[in-house]
């Protein structure tokens, strides 16, 4: 250390100065580059962090009264609609729509699914038909293919249903 001192004191004063003054400027700038500037930037990205997770917390406590409405409204579906066979679900729901006696075949498949064809339907009522498996029983069509017949308003119909688990 006596060695920087001694070089620092033979140097002339206007070159003392100007060594003052750039390990000022130094030290300014590394307190600026290692201190000041992370730690600032770091409280920015905590900051927009926790706007992100406010969002994210109003957007579930939302979709979580919205759900309790769904629930309270009477739309869930009954533990017998989960304990009965597809079949028999499909068979109850198209007579109450008055879609049976359209039904043409039905088969099971290796995958829990129900492949149902129809020969001459209602339009109208197979719509409905959907809508009721949909909402009563949590039967979904998976695959659905419908051509026109010759009379109007009628198609013939095969569809694959699945049953929510």
């Amino acid at each position: 250390m006596n060695n920087y001192l001694l070089w620092y004191k033979r140097l002339p004063q206007r070159e003392q100065y100007m060594l003052i003054g750039m390990s000022i400027i130094i030290t300014i700038t590394l307190f600026y580059l290692l201190l000041w500037e992370p730690v600032f930037k770091g409280i920015d990205e905590q900051m927009v962090k926790h706007q992100s997770q406010k969002k994210i917390l109003l957007w579930m406590s939302n979709a979580e009264k919205e759900i309790m409405t769904l629930r309270s409204s009477g739309n869930t579906l009954s533990s017998q609609a989960y304990s009965q066979p597809i079949s028999t679900l499909v068979e109850r729901s198209a007579t109450s729509t008055g879609i049976r006696s359209s039904i043409f075949k039905m088969k099971s498949d290796k995958k829990q699914n129900l492949i149902v064809q129809f020969k001459s339907v209602n339009f109208d009522r197979l719509t409905q038909w959907f809508g009721k498996l949909q909402k009563d029983y949590g039967i979904t069509p998976k695959r659905v293919s419908i051509t026109q017949t010759d009379a109007a308003g009628f198609v013939s119909c095969r569809v694959t249903l699945s049953k929510k688990s």
